[in-house]
C-alpha cells in the first residue's frame, strides 16, 4: 500500500514539476516578442511610420552597416504587454542578435505607442560613444517633443539620424547619406511561433504521462534535461547569424547582446 501510494505521490510531482518547466517557457514567450520583418532594421509593427521614413531609416541603416559593421534597428509596437519596457527592449535586442557577436555594436530604437514609452537600448560595444545621458538627450530633443504632437515617424526617423550620426563618428567616419536603395516593399508573412510553443506543451505532457505510466519517468528526466538546455540556448542571442548583405535586403542580425545600457522616455 505506502509502495504504490510513494509511486502515486512520485508520478504526481514529476508531472508537477514538468508543467511548471514547460509553463514558464510559455510564459516567458507570452511577452510576444516579435520576429523582425524582411527589412530588419525597420520594424513598424505599431504602423505609425510613413513610407517614406521607413524607406530613409532602411536605407541609412543598411549603408551604416555596411561601412562599420553597426545595426541600428528601429522597433514601434502597440503594447509592451505588461512588461518593463527595459526588459521588453533587452530581450528583444538579445533575440535578434542586434550588432555582431565580437563588437556588440548594436542599437536599438523601441517605441510603444499604446504606452507612450521609448527607449534606446545600446550594446556593449557602442556605451562609450552613446551613454545613457546621450541617449536621454537625443529623446528628449530629438524624439519626444514629436511623439507628443502625434509625429512618430519624424520623431522616430530624427532620433535615429542622431544616433547614426554618433556611431559614424565612433568610427571616425564622416557622415554621408545613402546611395543605394535597400527597402523592401515586400510583405512578410507573420510568425506562428506561439501557437507552436502551445502544441509543443501539449504534446511533451502527454508524453510524459504515457512515460510515467510505462516506463518510470525516465523520459521525463531526459525531457527536463533538454528543455533546460533549449531555454539557455534561447537568451543566449544570435538566432540570426551574421554576415553582411549586398544591397537588396536579406540583412540579420550578427549575435550582438546587450548589458542593460541605455535610457528610457514616457511623454
Amino acid at each position: 500500500m505506502k509502495k504504490g501510494l510513494l509511486k502515486l505521490l512520485y508520478a504526481t510531482a514529476t508531472v508537477i514539476l514538468l508543467v511548471m518547466v514547460m509553463t514558464s517557457q510559455v510564459m516567458a514567450a507570452s511577452v510576444d516578442l516579435p520576429e523582425p520583418t524582411g527589412n530588419f532594421f525597420v520594424n513598424d509593427f505599431a504602423g505609425v511610420i510613413d513610407t517614406e521614413y521607413e524607406r530613409l531609416i532602411q536605407n541609412e541603416a543598411a549603408a551604416l552597416y555596411e561601412k562599420t559593421g553597426a545595426q541600428v534597428v528601429v522597433v514601434t509596437v502597440d503594447s509592451l504587454d505588461g512588461e518593463s519596457i527595459e526588459i521588453y527592449a533587452n530581450e528583444l535586442f538579445r533575440k535578434w542578435g542586434i550588432g555582431s557577436a565580437e563588437e556588440n555594436n548594436g542599437v536599438l530604437i523601441l517605441v510603444s505607442i499604446g504606452d507612450r514609452m521609448s527607449r534606446i537600448e545600446v550594446g556593449y560595444g557602442l556605451e562609450g560613444a552613446l551613454p545613457d545621458a546621450k541617449t536621454g538627450r537625443i529623446q528628449d530633443n530629438s524624439m519626444i517633443p514629436f511623439f507628443r504632437d502625434g509625429g512618430y515617424g519624424i520623431g522616430i526617423y530624427s532620433g535615429f539620424l542622431a544616433i547614426v550620426k554618433e556611431v559614424y563618428a565612433e568610427y571616425g567616419i564622416e557622415y554621408e547619406p545613402a546611395g543605394y536603395n535597400y527597402y523592401n516593399d515586400g510583405k512578410y508573412a507573420e510568425s506562428d511561433s506561439d501557437a507552436g510553443g502551445v502544441l509543443l506543451f501539449i504534446f511533451v505532457l502527454i508524453l510524459v504521462i504515457i512515460d510515467l505510466v510505462f516506463f518510470k519517468g525516465r523520459l521525463t528526466r531526459f525531457l527536463i534535461i533538454s528543455s533546460g538546455s533549449r531555454h539557455y540556448r534561447s537568451h543566449s542571442g544570435g538566432f540570426y547569424s551574421g554576415g553582411r548583405s549586398s544591397r537588396g535586403g536579406g540583412f540579420s542580425g550578427g549575435g550582438g547582446r546587450s548589458g542593460g545600457g541605455g535610457s528610457s522616455r514616457k511623454w
